[in-house]
């Protein structure tokens, strides 16, 4: 195993160690006035959150030398992704100190723009930054802009799986990106020792291929010369490099915890003795630089402009209860509109009105009349994603066997040898790696399609997806956007074993933030992916396996997009609406054939996207029938029928004429192979509850 040696440049007593350091004097007071400034910063935020001022507050001292030295190793044109106590380096790079308190005033940080500072918002779940900033990193080299990506965590984060994702993709990849560890000794109350069994954690480098370096984390020039290293070494073409930073969480790890609970005072002094700030000051009294009169005058002034920052984040308005529905997604959905709406009722206040502008319209179905080929499924998506490949330089697809194989479905066959293994990347076996790291490379501006290879895997990147994918424009304030595209199979009824034959749409219509879409023919499938990657959010794309080859359909040759939130109707019908969506629709229209021979009419409909849904169209049917009945091939509670039904029977009540009633699978798991049959729901199933509800 490689050794790595705490590299130091300045002793605590201030002398000059092993080789020095050489940094100009200038360069030298810049750092210490930015650590102070970080210092005082935080003793004055943590004052104020003690005083109610603010929320709950992450304390950054005794990290001020990891801070303020990394951040100024990077060019202006470098992108940071932190983690949530970085406020050192958003000072160093720049960003106003009233702009970083709104955050923690727990305001909507309008005026956060990340690509003004190049740096991306805060990051809560652990070390789910990691693979972002390599994505990023990866398409701006694809691009051609010669930029760094750094990324910030804790020794706590080196235990989580978006740590290890994001390194080993790194490392494959070779991407500019350095990973800067703060080992502070605890994450949280949990000791180093019971974190990790390895002696450092730079060694963990040595499993991903990449450089590993350890060094004094109280020490800032030392930890700048390796930074500054580091990013060169990134921006030759020579790789990641991982820095373990030494260092000491002075205060607790917030304003809600009590580190004397784990610490002992005797701890906490050894390592006061280290502190960064007076082993600077002393190098620089040393050097004649720093004097009494200089420290209260650089003291003053940290104190006086955190205050004027303060007093002017206390003086923001805040925003009116419309400000929680805007920015979610591009355009507010009709439904989140209603939402607004209804507690603005209940409360007593005027109902916001909206500009068209700033609702999402729903256009209506524009098919070309031109040229059409007899195509699956599977061959409709592979035209759109061909299409799209083609449309558009700075798109990207990612994903396990995507490649060579052209994935296990053969979805993708043929795109890499026509566009390339950099745009077309058979990625390392890991799904967080795969959605987290497509989520960088939008934040960079690249369209990313990612593949998961069955749906029942998709579960590992839940936190990308849930946490970032569709939060991501809401929690920059639109900033930011990351319109990825996260398509897998799904659906059961091929016969396959546990965890390939899963229905997780439910989950992903309940996220805020995303759009989700199901489409049942190869003629929607392709229009819909089409506006899938064309769409500014970010949208789950559901491709029902039964269908891939089940059967063939006139498909437009040339580009076309079907409008995202608009129903089809199936089958007309006047006696009973069937809301269904994916392999259900087959199975429905066969059902409503044969009740048609008894004289009943079924209108089904088919919704496409599960979210935002089409309200207006199902109202529409329902109010002319009187009956519904809803299908899905899923487990019942909480399902996409049980929101359908719910809203209905809301809006619908009056005018129905029998219980609405919903036909879904069981809330179990999905039964083995040779058993499938047992759970699967057909034509016949659909049938029968089609006569109850007609009879109800």
């Amino acid at each position: 195993m490689t050794a790595y040696p705490l590299r130091r440049s300045i002793d605590v007593d201030g002398s000059e160690v092993g080789d020095g350091h050489s940094l100009p004097d200038t360069l030298l007071l810049e750092m210490y006035r930015l650590m102070h400034v970080s210092r005082s910063f935080d003793r004055r935020a943590l004052s104020a959150q003690r005083q109610g001022r603010l929320g709950t507050y992450a304390m950054l001292e005794g990290h001020e030398a990891v801070q303020i030295g990394t951040a100024l190793a990077f060019d202006e044109d470098d992108f940071i992704y932190p983690a949530y106590r970085q406020h050192g380096v958003q000072i160093a790079r720049g960003m106003p100190l009233d702009v970083i308190l709104q955050y923690w005033r727990g305001l909507p940080n309008k005026d956060w723009d990340v690509n003004t500072y190049n740096m991306m918002s805060i990051a809560v779940p652990i070390a789910s930054q990691i693979p972002q900033a390599v994505g990023h990193a990866y398409a701006a080299r694809l691009r051609g802009n010669d930029i760094v990506t750094g990324t910030y965590f804790g020794d706590g984060a080196t235990s989580e799986t978006d740590f290890h994702s994001g390194l080993n993709f790194a490392g494959v990849w070779k991407a500019p990106t350095v990973f800067i560890c703060a080992n502070n000794q605890y994450a949280i109350s949990v000791p180093y020792e019971k974190q990790t069994a390895s002696e450092t954690i730079a060694q963990k480098a040595d499993a991903y291929g990449i450089t590993g370096v350890r060094v004094d984390g109280m020490d800032v020039a030392a930890v700048y010369l390796v930074t500054k290293e580091a990013v060169a070494r990134a921006r030759r073409g020579e790789g990641p490099t991982l820095i373990e930073a030494v260092c000491y969480r002075f205060g607790a790890h917030a304003t809600a915890d009590d580190a004397r609970l784990y610490r002992s005072a005797e701890e906490e002094a050894s390592w006061a003795e280290r502190d960064p700030l007076l082993r600077l000051r002393r190098h620089l009294k040393g050097k004649g630089l720093w004097d009494d009169d200089t420290h209260k005058a650089t003291a003053e002034a940290a104190e006086l402009a955190f205050d004027a920052a303060l007093e002017a984040v206390e003086a923001i308005t805040l925003p009116d209860r419309d400000d929680a529905v805007r920015h979610a997604y591009k355009a507010v959905p009709p439904l989140l509109v209603d939402q607004l709406h209804d507690i603005q009722r209940l409360a007593g206040e005027r109902e916001t009105t909206f500009d068209d502008c700033d609702v999402w319209q729903v256009g209506h179905d524009m098919v070309p009349t031109g040229a059409t080929e007899r195509w699956t499924m599977a061959e409709a998506i592979n035209a759109a994603l061909h299409q799209a490949m083609e449309a558009d330089d700075n798109s990207v697809m990612l994903g396990e066997d995507i490649g060579v194989a052209g994935g296990v479905f053969r979805i993708t066959e043929g795109l890499q040898s026509a566009f390339g293994e950099d745009r077309v990347i058979d990625t390392p076996l890991n799904e967080s790696g795969i959605v987290g790291t497509a989520i960088g490379m939008a934040i960079e501006g690249t369209t990313a399609i990612a593949e998961i290879q069955f749906e029942g895997f998709v579960y590992p990147a839940f936190d990308q997806i849930v946490s970032h994918l569709g939060r991501l424009r809401f929690r920059t304030r639109g900033h930011a956007t990351a319109g990825v595209v996260v398509r897998f199979p799904s659906g059961a009824g091929i016969g396959a074993h546990e965890h390939h034959c899963d229905s997780p749409e439910a989950y992903f219509t309940h996220a805020p933030g995303l759009v989700v879409v199901c489409p049942s023919s190869p003629l929607d499938a392709k229009g819909l992916m089409a506006a899938a990657i064309e769409s500014d959010d970010p949208v789950i794309f559901l491709e029902p396996k039964v269908l891939y080859r089940s059967g063939r359909q006139d498909v437009p040759v040339e580009h076309y997009t079907l409008p995202l939130g608009r129903a089809r109707i199936a089958r007309a019908g006047s006696d009973l609406t069937l809301v269904t969506y994916g392999p259900m629709v087959i199975q429905s229209l066969m059902a409503a054939t044969a009740v048609a021979t008894s004289g009943i009419e079924v209108e089904v409909i088919d919704l496409r996207t599960l979210y935002p849904w089409d309200v207006e169209t199902v109202v529409d049917s329902v109010t002319r029938t009187g009956r519904l009945l809803v299908v899905q091939e899923p487990q019942r509670t909480s399902g996409v029928a049980a929101e359908i039904a719910a809203e209905i029977g809301q809006r619908c009540g009056y005018a129905l004429e029998a219980p609405i009633r919903r036909l879904t699978g069981t809330d179990a798991p999905w039964p083995q192979f040779a058993i499938e049959h047992h759970a699967l729901i057909d034509a016949t199933h659909i049938e029968a509850a089609i006569l109850e509800t007609a009879r109800g």
